[in-house]
């Protein structure tokens, strides 16, 4: 390698720049959230917003008639799931009482085949009840009480979305002069690229939530938990959260067949038909479904998700992982950026000679960028 030359002056901007980002992302979350949601759910209908346009040559027509199409199933859930929570709130009072019953049958069945103090397990029972239950309920109150704000925030996203359908060539337009002509051609694949690979990770995401809905539903039926279809899908539209949302997704139909079982089985089933799910999920249908889309490694993938969630909290739980593989399909096509793009790739294991054999010189290096220009 050159002798290398530092260039105070790039890393003091370096610096400055990154500060400043991370600093406008977190202050400006409330902003760029459902701008960020309002872009990814344009570049998911934008084949359909094409195909109708293509039949009625009329961009804002083909964008609402895309609009009724996207949002009748999502009106459908919305009602759904408004029914079905007045209905299980409604009988929530009434089952306080059998949810501790459930708690103690479970709690004394396992000390007693452990060999533990029944006096013991019964006194820590009453000392603790309340705070078992204290965080999901606290959970769904929270839920509820952000309601407003929610549809709020997703009707901003709609209104976004619409109009990143209806100026579109005109961003892609703004997007490619920004570029030279000579690395324009490489710039028009980059976009497309991206806009590919999102389309494909939210249309297999869908499918995921939808494969889950029906084992979920499926198992509580046949186990015989009350509202199988609801506690099945909402496990399923949870799971959109990475980790935190699969969790949850099974521990509110373990509370509420505490609340409505007399048996200890059930309950007990109902968490390992969560688990032997999540591992066929994890394990099969998502890295079948979603992870082609996607291709990061598990470990860019986990680091993302932490960023994400410090940053934006649930919202960049969900952002995360289709804005780091955009990224990841942005830097293949800069040279000082082409070895972090294969540091993030799936096949980083089996490609681990590659930096070696393709990146070992001097334009690859990323503290090329920091070195002062040679006249």
């Amino acid at each position: 390698m050159k002798n290398f030359s530092p260039s105070l002056q790039r890393l003091a901007h370096f610096l400055i720049s990154m500060t400043l980002i991370v600093y406008i992302l977190i202050k400006g979350q409330s902003i760029l959230v459902p701008i960020a949601f309002a872009a990814l759910f344009a570049l998911m209908l934008k084949p359909v917003s094409n195909f109708f346009e293509r039949l009625f040559s009329n961009r804002v027509a083909a964008i609402f008639i895309t609009f009724l199409v996207a949002l009748l199933p999502v009106f459908f859930l919305i009602t759904f799931f408004s029914f079905q929570i007045v209905t299980v709130l409604g009988d929530l009072s009434g089952l306080m009482d059998q949810l501790q019953m459930g708690i103690e049958t479970i709690v004394l069945w396992s000390g007693e085949n452990l060999g533990l103090d029944a006096d013991q397990i019964q006194e820590w029972l009453t000392n603790n009840f309340a705070a078992v239950l204290e965080t999901p309920l606290n959970f769904i109150t929270s839920s509820l009480s952000s309601s407003t704000v929610m549809m709020t925030s997703m009707l901003i996203c709609a209104i976004y979305t619409f109009f990143f359908l209806l100026y579109r060539t005109a961003f892609k337009n703004f997007l490619l002069t920004q570029f030279d002509q000579e690395s324009r051609t490489k710039a028009r694949s980059m976009i497309h690229q991206a806009q590919d690979l999102s389309q494909r990770y939210f249309y297999g995401l869908l499918l995921v939530m939808l494969i889950l809905g029906v084992l979920n539903s499926l198992g509580l039926w046949l186990i015989g938990i009350q509202y199988p279809f609801f506690w099945g899908f909402l496990g399923a539209v949870l799971a959109i959260v990475p980790y935190i949302g699969t969790t949850l997704g099974g521990t509110f139909p373990f509370i509420f067949s505490l609340m409505t079982t007399h048996t200890w089985w059930q309950p007990l089933a109902v968490v390992l038909l969560y688990i032997t799910i999540q591992s066929i999920e994890g394990n099969f249908i998502t890295p079948k479904v979603v992870g082609s889309s996607v291709k990061i490694n598990p470990l860019a993938a986990i680091i993302a998700l932490i960023i994400g969630g410090a940053l934006w909290g649930i919202a960049g739980l969900v952002l995360a992982l289709p804005i780091v593989a955009t990224l990841r399909t942005m830097f293949s096509y800069f040279d000082i950026l082409k070895p972090i793009s294969e540091l993030m790739s799936v096949n980083i294991f089996e490609n681990a000679d590659a930096f070696e054999k393709k990146y070992d010189e001097d334009r690859y290096r990323l503290i090329s960028f920091f070195q002062r220009n040679q006249r």
